[in-house]
């Protein structure tokens, strides 16, 4: 059951009550007052969007994505929860190589010495190289 005035920046899902299928996501409250809707269609009504926290991923092998979420009528809400994904192997390669090329230049600038004209130099290199090889800025 809704109680009012709903939650200020709450967010809501327009359902079809008979099919249980989702309208409109992300909408605000129509209503500026956050009272009441009237004259609404008796076969549509306003489900609380409610989300989980993310889990924990690693961005360099995984991908979260949204579910559509469970519709509970009873409750008035729709719960959307995420899942981990594995990016395709060809991605996860190239995050690799870029990671390792990343820490290869964090080694050599820790190596190279203070002297600013040398550390310069060496982001430009470097800079150059993974723009040019690996399509990183």
């Amino acid at each position: 059951m809704i109680t009012y005035p709903v939650p200020l920046n709450s967010r809501w899902s327009v359902v079809r009550v008979s099919t249980s299928e989702i309208l409109k996501h992300n909408a605000k409250w129509p209503r500026k007052d956050r009272m009441q809707i009237q004259g609404m269609d008796a076969d549509l009504d306003m489900l609380l969007e409610v989300q989980v926290t993310p889990p924990a991923f690693d961005p360099l092998t995984e991908y979260l994505v949204l579910d559509d979420g469970v519709v509970d009528l009873a409750a008035n809400t729709h719960t959307h929860t995420w899942v981990v994904t594995a990016l395709p192997q060809g991605e996860i390669d190239s995050n690799t190589e870029l990671e390792t090329a990343k820490a290869f230049y964090q080694d050599l600038k820790n190596h190279v010495g203070t002297s600013a004209e040398r550390l310069d130099r060496l982001d430009t290199v470097v800079a150059y190289l993974l723009k040019n090889l690996f399509g990183a800025a």
